[in-house]
């Protein structure tokens, strides 16, 4: 490999610490600006003909969520060998948390989902930009084990022909 092509080592663990910093801080910066007031209402038009008996999910459950999705999602990807399976973990989680969503709406709960959304899709898009860039431990070490012959010290018996 030339030296124009190599990548640099990879930090994993404070990649992800800063990349969940980064999303969670976006989001909840947005948040506070108001820039999702407007989607929000679109996106929670239909909550509104379920009725009126409606919960607000509470503020910090749903900051637990921006940060909790923030930080665990590039620790995940970053930790994971090849792109096609860092891109399976980053549409799974975004499904799930698509799919919370009316689930919560059915059990009369109303969260406002562009919040969590946008950190999830932040700080998956960085950890995917991330991992194409240096290289990872994990797929470091799936490199050197091909090339490496470990020795057990145990002969192959001999076969016996008849």
């Amino acid at each position: 490999m030339t030296a124009a092509k190599r990548k640099t080592p990879a930090h994993v663990t404070m990649a992800s610490l800063l990349i969940g910093t980064m999303a969670s801080g976006m989001a909840i910066v947005l948040d506070t600006a108001g820039f999702w007031l407007s989607w929000d209402r679109v996106v929670n038009a239909w909550t509104d003909q379920l009725g009126t008996g409606m919960r607000e999910v509470e503020r910090p459950a749903v900051l637990v969520a921006v940060i909790l999705v923030s930080y665990l999602l590039p620790m995940l990807v970053l930790r994971t060998p090849q792109w096609w399976r860092r891109a399976i973990l980053w549409v799974s989680f975004t499904l799930v948390a698509l799919a919370w969503w009316p689930v919560l709406a059915l059990a009369s709960w109303k969260i406002e989902p562009c919040m969590p959304m946008s950190a999830l899709l932040w700080s998956g898009l960085c950890a995917m930009i991330y991992a194409q860039r240096h290289e990872l431990p994990c797929e470091a070490d799936g490199k050197n084990q091909e090339q490496m012959v470990v020795p057990t010290g145990i002969e192959p018996s001999p076969t016996i022909e008849s």
